[in-house]
């Protein structure tokens, strides 16, 4: 049900301030937990429906080559350029093997598997997206982003240094998703620009052209996250373990006439969920409830689902809501645990895609016959 189905990673470049780390392969083979970081990333995009990777390649190209020569999901494109591209070029190569909306991924990012989810998933349907991880610091430089009070983007700069006038930026992480509204125009201007000079960033012509490419600002900063470009920036991150999660939580089958919404949702979504509920006979995905009042905070649209099929009890996950980090899609609603309580108690339902949680724990997916669920328990 999502739209993204390809991603864009830009591998290409050579990397010089890794000094002798990456004097024999691209620092995005350097490994993280017996893993290789450019291989972590393309199972983690394959583990969420991901059908396309396009990878751009360039420095020590042959050494990626065959890695990945017998995976079928990933298309190489090699950047001879690369030495004097800064990644406009790499951008404009991966693009014309690109047919839809896509996200974009540096090759040396280490994430966890939510963050993954989160950005290739539904909550920016049909919206550009740069993601950021908090305020523009005074230690930092590179791309910063300002946006109004709704999270449209009004300004996206490549700065030296920080100054007193970007204290109200934040800082993009170099993901960014380009939604099937923007991405023809992107393609163009990724086009115009790269033949003028190719030492410039992809960011450049979005950067000028905000009025024809509208985009989004979304933080990220409740994820683990990281990049490095520096040795002793490698061997922070490779000690820091993002992996960790709790045990996943008994799934129960629970009455629905107990359990409330926090927010509004897609009509549209619940048909399509309807219909695959009723293709597939089963329903493998749990919904993820509070234990105080029974808020759903993961699968209002099952919960809908359920109410429209005449299903009673559904599977659930029940959680202390005070382990859960929570946050807000729309920069215009202010989101906390209190407030969620207030207003979903008073029925007042938060807009659609507002509000956001990560849980400490993989969700399950379960296997409960249709037939099973319309019996009477």
């Amino acid at each position: 049900m999502n739209e993204i189905k390809e991603v864009i990673i830009l591998a290409a470049g050579r990397s010089r301030r890794m000094e002798h780390l990456s004097n024999r392969e691209p620092k995005c083979l350097l490994y993280y937990k017996n893993e290789r970081i450019l291989s972590r990333l393309i199972r983690q995009l394959k583990e969420n429906g991901i059908e396309k990777i396009v990878v751009t390649i360039g420095y020590k190209a042959t050494i990626i080559k065959e890695i990945f020569k017998n995976d079928k999901n990933v298309f190489l494109v090699e950047n001879t350029m690369y030495e004097e591209d800064v990644n406009i070029y790499s951008m404009k190569l991966a693009l014309e093997h690109v047919s839809g909306p896509c996200v974009i991924f540096e090759a040396d990012t280490i994430m966890e598997d939510a963050l993954v989810k989160y950005v290739v998933g539904s909550d920016f349907e049909t919206k550009s997206v740069w993601f950021t991880k908090g305020k523009f610091k005074n230690s930092q430089y590179g791309a910063i982003i300002n946006s109004d009070k709704y999270g449209n983007v009004s300004d996206l700069q490549i700065v030296a240094s920080f100054h007193d006038k970007y204290k109200n930026y934040t800082k993009v992480t170099g993901l960014m998703r380009v939604s099937k509204n923007e991405i023809d125009m992107f393609k163009i201007l990724i086009n115009k620009y790269s033949q003028n000079t190719i030492k410039q960033y992809y960011l450049s012509p979005w950067m000028e052209n905000l009025k024809v490419l509208p985009c989004v600002e979304a933080d990220i900063s409740p994820f683990a996250f990281f990049t490095f470009n520096k040795p002793e920036e490698y061997y922070q991150v490779k000690n820091i373990d993002i992996d960790f999660l709790q045990e996943t939580p008994l799934v129960e089958l629970i009455d629905i006439a107990t359990m409330k919404g926090i927010e509004a949702f897609s009509e549209e979504r619940v048909i399509e969920l309807i219909n695959k509920i009723n293709n597939d006979q089963s329903w493998t995905v749990p919904v993820i409830i509070e234990n105080k009042h029974h808020l759903v905070l993961d699968g209002q649209h099952r919960l809908e689902a359920a109410k429209r099929m005449g299903i009673t009890k559904i599977p659930a996950i029940i959680i202390n809501y005070n382990d859960v980090q929570v946050w807000t899609l729309r920069k215009e609603e202010k989101v906390s645990i209190k407030r969620v309580y207030d207003k979903a108690l008073k029925e007042d339902l938060y807009p659609y895609k507002t509000v956001k949680h990560k849980f400490n724990f993989n969700v399950p997916t379960v296997d409960f016959s249709l037939e099973s669920l319309l019996q009477k328990h």
